[in-house]
């Protein structure tokens, strides 16, 4: 491995450049790693990422040897500098060359990748630091050169490692530099290898406290984001102006205020990491991040109300197709769907403009809007030009037991398929009313005998509900009768028929919902002590496209329980008479939870799954995505029907279970992303900008698929 090793500190000094001479000593001793280096010829602390921009850039050279085996008093000696490489020390091997640049971290970065060393090969890693002190919270990380020349080298497409040590004293023991060396060593040897291929990190950025305690193997090492901080003004106005009159500001930042306002934090950031003397590890993007998703076109005149036909008007001379949005204004997705089909189309929102364009111009339009608002003669007589975001036929799939049926179907069929092991034994009950649950039963008998036979807990879900409405577990006959006793309670005199309480969110009514399905309830799911032992659900987006792409968008969510998870007692088998278990600690869906903000976590961020395991679960949910739709078109075409001019997207849930391994739950048409919440709204703004370049423009234009989105992975290609 090719490493390019920089700093911010400039040249080895006892002083300003105290550590690095550990780490280059560290690396030529306990790694074959092949080092250049390459610095800045003085202390450039505190510039970020910046350059010198319109300067002419210099080097010179110095050379050292191996002085950190042992405590000496030259430690930080070196010869030089010189004006150009010295051969007689390039061909002594204990000697390594060290390139000073006049200019700043980010340039030595630039100048290290692309002009200097290449006959050893392309860089492979860049390391900056170790610096001369902390680079924990966004005040520190915000202003570092060490941070600015990883950033750097990120742009230039090389990943990289910032390094800083946490000093408590000017007091520099070997011993502890020497085991401080030794950590960094070992730590970026074992993120490199997940680094160069993770495509959601660019750098990382490390903060090694010099305590005495540090020790490997036995320091912890955590994640940490980082902590969010504030200076007060950094500069005080001098009381004597300069020899011509001016006004001048002295350089005054309030370290020791920063450093109390991280005491008094006690989330887990890279600061509180630091404190409790611990190695804060965070990954980071070396870009910047958009607060919020807003989009739209903004009228200097406060005009909201837009003539729709001008707008046309003066967009059709480059846009000849239409993007039609019937979903309201105030909908989660109204905006992100809008920026996203803008690059493309003329966007309207009223469907007569829409019709218009298709009957007398021959434009296309492609409808985004609720099911109930596509235009169905349409989507038959002109499906050259109308094109729609659902299949119409797809309850193959979004009805639970038509969901049941056609993956028993197709595993009867292909018992190789991974959809054998990863969809639960299903029963189906159809009760139209509660006291006909007996006779339901009856019906099925199979699943009566479990129930009676055994001491395992069932999870009882309506078939064409959606947003976990009455989910139920139970563990006994008396039990279900109780639950659909319930249900019919819900049913009050002075509501309007198919509507439940208002203080049953829960509820649903069965003379309405007749068809359930009971499944084994999935005891060992996947629970990490980051997240307090709650359970969670993967929510899986799945886009369609004509007849037939499948794709899976990589930025899977994980969506956890209100409370951590308990299993079910046995003594919860007593007899009751309403619903007989606490779900909280049991439903992950968003929508029935009580907490104002549940919590939701980005698959990829979880803390608690290495990479590698991540990795297996994404691979096995794609291969079971590929089957499932596989399985809809071959086993019920009646009841899933994709069509050239349609596409759709999916929200399809996963459990987890404790060894890794994804059991699908249930598919989703209409996804509800609201779930997402506004802290993740970027991930379903990426969804629809990859969708609109990927899947829309490809099938309204008849172009070949666009290679431009990554994180959308293909799972089937009929």
């Amino acid at each position: 491995m090719h490493v390019l090793l920089t700093n911010d500190d400039g040249p080895l000094d006892d002083a300003t450049c105290p550590y690095m001479k550990y780490l280059v000593d560290a690396i030529l001793t306990q790694t074959s790693w092949d080092l250049s280096i390459i610095v800045p010829d003085q202390q450039r602390s505190w510039i970020g990422k910046a350059h010198f921009a319109g300067k002419t850039l210099t080097t010179s050279y110095i050379y050292t040897k191996i002085l950190t085996e042992t405590k000496n008093n030259a430690i930080n000696a070196f010869e030089g500098p010189f004006p150009s490489p010295q051969e007689k020390f390039q061909s002594l091997p204990q000697y390594q060359e060290w390139t000073l640049l006049d200019s700043t971290p980010a340039a030595c970065a630039d100048v290290g990748i692309h002009h200097l060393y290449g006959q050893k090969g392309p860089i492979d890693l860049v390391i900056s630091g170790p610096n001369f002190g902390k680079n924990s919270s966004n005040l520190y990380i915000l202003a570092s050169g060490t941070v600015g020349a990883a950033m750097e080298a990120v742009t230039h497409g090389v990943k990289a490692i910032a390094l800083s040590y946490a000093f408590n004293n000017l007091d520099h023991d070997f011993d502890t530099l020497k085991e401080a060396a030794k950590i960094s060593v070992k730590l970026i040897a074992k993120l490199y290898p997940d680094l160069k291929d993770n495509e959601d990190v660019d750098l990382y950025s490390v903060n090694v406290p010099l305590i005495p305690s540090l020790k490997a193997g036995k320091t912890r090492i955590h994640y940490a984001p980082i902590l969010l901080n504030y200076w007060n003004s950094i500069y005080t106005p001098m009381l004597e102006k300069n020899e011509g009159g001016q006004t001048q500001f002295a350089w005054t930042p309030d370290f020791k205020k920063v450093y109390k306002d991280g005491l008094e934090d006690t989330e887990h950031t890279d600061s509180r990491v630091l404190l409790d003397e611990g190695v804060s590890v965070t990954p980071l993007k070396a870009t910047f991040k958009i607060a919020n998703p807003l989009s739209g076109e903004i009228y200097l005149d406060n005009d909201d109300e837009i003539n729709e036909k001008e707008v046309i008007a003066e967009q059709t001379s480059q846009k000849h197709d239409f993007a039609l949005i019937t979903f309201p204004k105030s909908s989660y997705i109204y905006r992100p769907l809008i920026e996203a089909l803008l690059k493309y189309f003329t966007i309207v929102t009223d469907p007569k403009i829409a019709y218009e364009t298709v009957g007398s111009r021959s434009n296309k339009v492609v409808h985004f809007g609720e099911y109930e608002d596509l235009n169905l003669d349409l989507i038959t007589s002109d499906s050259a030009n109308y094109f729609v975001c659902s299949y119409i036929y797809r309850k193959g799939l979004i009805r639970k037991h038509y969901l049941s049926n056609t993956i028993r179907y197709y595993v009867a069929k292909n018992p190789d398929s991974l959809l054998k092991t990863r969809f639960p034994d299903t029963y189906t009950l159809e009760v139209d009313y509660a006291e006909f649950l007996d006779d339901a039963l009856d019906d099925a008998y199979e699943l009566r005998d479990e129930i009676e036979n055994g001491t395992k807990t069932w999870i009882l879900k309506p078939s064409m509900s959606d947003k976990g409405q009455g989910i139920r577990l139970f563990q006994t006959i008396d039990q279900l009768q109780a639950i659909f006793d319930s249900f019919e309670g819900n049913d009050s005199d002075g509501e309007d028929e198919g509507e439940a309480e208002d203080d049953d969110k829960n509820g649903i009514i069965i003379s309405q919902l007749r068809h359930f399905v009971v499944q084994e309830y999935q005891t060992n799911p996947l629970l990490l002590s980051a997240y307090d032992n709650k359970k969670f659900h993967l929510r899986v987006y799945v886009v369609c496209q004509g007849d037939l792409k499948v794709y899976v968008y990589r930025n899977i969510l994980a969506l956890f329980a209100d409370t951590p998870f308990q299993l079910p007692s046995a003594s919860d088998h007593s007899e009751i008479e309403s619903d007989v278990i606490d779900l909280a600690g049991h439903l992950t869906n968003t929508c029935l939870q009580e907490l104002e903000a549940p919590l939701v976590v980005p698959f990829w961020e979880l803390n608690g799954l290495s990479r590698t395991q991540q990795e297996t679960v994404f691979q096995q949910v794609c291969t079971v995505v590929g089957e499932l739709f596989e399985a809809a078109t071959s086993v019920d075409k009646m009841n899933f029907q994709p069509m050239q001019n349609a596409l759709e997207i999916y929200g399809i849930d996963f459990l987890v279970d404790a060894t890794g391994r994804p059991t699908l739950l249930e598919v989703n048409a209409y996804p509800d992303f609201k779930q997402t919440g506004d802290e993740l709204k970027p991930l379903i703004a990426t969804l629809f900008e990859s969708v609109a370049t990927k899947v829309v423009e490809p099938l309204v234009h008849g172009l070949k698929e666009s290679n431009t989105s990554s994180l959308l992975v293909k799972v089937l290609d009929h």
